[in-house]
This record gives C-alpha cells, structure tokens and sequence, in this order.
C-alpha cells in the first residue's frame, strides 16, 4: 500500500530535522523516502530546494537524484552556478544521474524494437524508471507493436512514465489505450458511420429532447468516448492517408465537439438528483458516474 501524502510529510519533516541536527544524508539515505516517493509528492520536497540550511537542500537534491525526479532540472542547474559548495556537489550528482539517464535511453529503446525475451524485459523495466514524458509516443509504439507479456510490460513503462508527470495525468487513459495500425480503408468506414451517427442519427432523434433515458444517454456518452479514443490513436496515421481522411477527421472532431456540449445540457431521466458534497452544487450523471461540472468532484453510484 502507497503512503499517503500526510504520512510522507510527516516522514521527511522528521528527516530534514535529522539533518539540520547533524545526521548526514538522512534524507536520501532513508530507504522508505526514496520507495515511498510519488510525483504528486514532490510540492512537498521541492519546498526544502529553499531551506535556510545548506546541508537540508544538499540532501533533498540527493533524493530528487535517487527518484530522478526531472522537474528539478532548471532550478538545480541555477543553483549548481550560485549556491554553497555542499549544494553545488550534490547538484553535480543530480545532473549526473539525469545526464546518464539520458544517455541509455536510445540503448534502451533499440532493445525494445528488435529484441524480445529477457532483454525486452530487462529494457522496459529500465525504460520505466529513467524515462521522460517526450518518451511516451515513441514507447507507444512499441506498446502497439508487441503482444502478450510484453505488450504488458510495455504498458506497466508507460504507466511509469506517464504517472510521474502531472501534465500527462488528464490524458492518461487514452495514452494507454493500444496505438492502431495505418489501414486508411477502416477508417474511412469508422469515420463514415461516426459522422452519420451524429449527424444524422443523434441530431434528429437526440438532440431536440432537453430530457432522454438513461439508457440513451450513457450508449451516447459511451459512443462519443470510443470515438475520442480512435480518433486518438489514428492521428499519427493522418501522415500516411489521403486528405478525405483529414476533411473527415476534422468533421468529425467538430461534430464531436457540439454533440458532447449538448448532451451535458440535457437530463438523464431514472438518474435522478444529487448534490455535490464538495461545493453543494447539483450533480450530473455522466457514463455511470455521477459528476459534479462546477468543481471536479466524482462518485460512482
């Protein structure tokens, strides 16, 4: 089990106090820190980059190394050419481990695209802890390319990789979902009777009601997600199609857009009335979950 934020906190006050009392390394060294670290935790940490005692920033710059924990690159590097000269060493050993980092992974993604066995397991679970958010679709490939175990140890890298950085958090189910292969021919179909589903089908019999059935409103709401999830995974095929399949796209990305916006003004009928126990204001019924559009707030039924 993950240690909570609180319990984090609470455990490296205690360590930065060991430190400031003369137990060297206390942070870094402390083997729970370094396992227990998560990305959402670092607003905890980076805080201390600004502690008044040399020796606190010094060993925090030694966790981030231990975590490799990149968003620390621009402030470390300024004061790798202003700080004291117990930071500026600690500072070298950071930039050191995210240099080498850097460095293995060409290596390790040759691995993945022309071995398979041991070697692709060893490469993916290295790949996992030193790779970068620009990683991540050239990793999807590969993702999209294997089958079975390794298309498991693939996703488990890009899991990673994708979970230690925040600004891949809101697409982090669509980053992995499995890439599709070009077949310009299929998607044209799917582009097709996506298009005609919503323009046609839902904009006559959906979109003049202000109230549907649940039923209709979650095969809706479903459809609409299967859509964004294709149309995801096709965008880098768009390169190899003609420019119909672009048009389409486009059209269909626009009909999206207005059938998602009217369907969150409509009512779920048999999904009744709930209010958000964040901020009180009424919730709505969105694929099984009840969500609250005002401040994020999700319950499942």
């Amino acid at each position: 089990m993950s240690a909570s934020r609180i319990e984090y906190l609470q455990r490296f006050l205690d360590h930065t106090d060991f430190v400031i009392s003369g137990r060297r390394n206390a942070i870094s060294e402390d083997r729970w820190l370094v396992g227990n670290y998560d990305p959402s935790f670092y607003s905890i940490v980076d805080k201390h980059l600004r502690n008044t005692d040399a020796r606190v920033r010094a060993d925090v710059i030694n966790l981030l190394a231990a975590v490799k924990e990149r968003r620390a690159l621009t402030i470390i590097k300024e004061m790798r050419a202003s700080d004291k000269e117990i930071v500026q060493i600690a500072c070298l050993g950071y930039l050191k481990t995210i240099g080498e980092s850097d460095t293995m992974i060409p290596e390790l993604f040759d691995i993945l695209e022309h071995r398979n066995g041991p070697e692709f397991s060893r490469a993916a679970a290295r790949i996992a802890a030193v790779g970068r958010s620009e990683d991540v679709p050239r990793l999807r490939r590969t993702y999209g390319q294997v089958s079975g175990e390794m298309r498991e140890e693939a996703k488990k890298a890009l899991t990673a990789i994708i979970d230690r950085d925040p600004s891949l958090s809101a697409n982090r189910r669509l980053l992995l979902t499995v890439p599709v292969f070009p077949d310009e021919e299929r998607f044209l179909r799917f582009l097709d009777s996506s298009i005609t589903y919503l323009d046609i089908r839902y904009r006559d019999s959906v979109a003049p009601s202000t109230t549907v059935s649940l039923k209709v409103y979650n095969n809706v709401y479903g459809s609409i997600m299967r859509m964004r999830e294709r149309l995801f995974n096709e965008f880098d095929n768009l390169r190899y199609y003609g420019k119909e399949c672009s048009r389409m796209y486009d059209e269909l990305v626009h009909l999206m857009e207005w059938a998602s916006q009217d369907l969150s003004g409509k009512t779920a009928e048999g999904a009744g009335n709930k209010l958000c126990s964040g901020c009180g204001e009424e919730m709505r019924f969105f694929s099984d979950t009840w969500v609250c559009v005002d401040c994020g707030t999700k319950k499942r039924p």
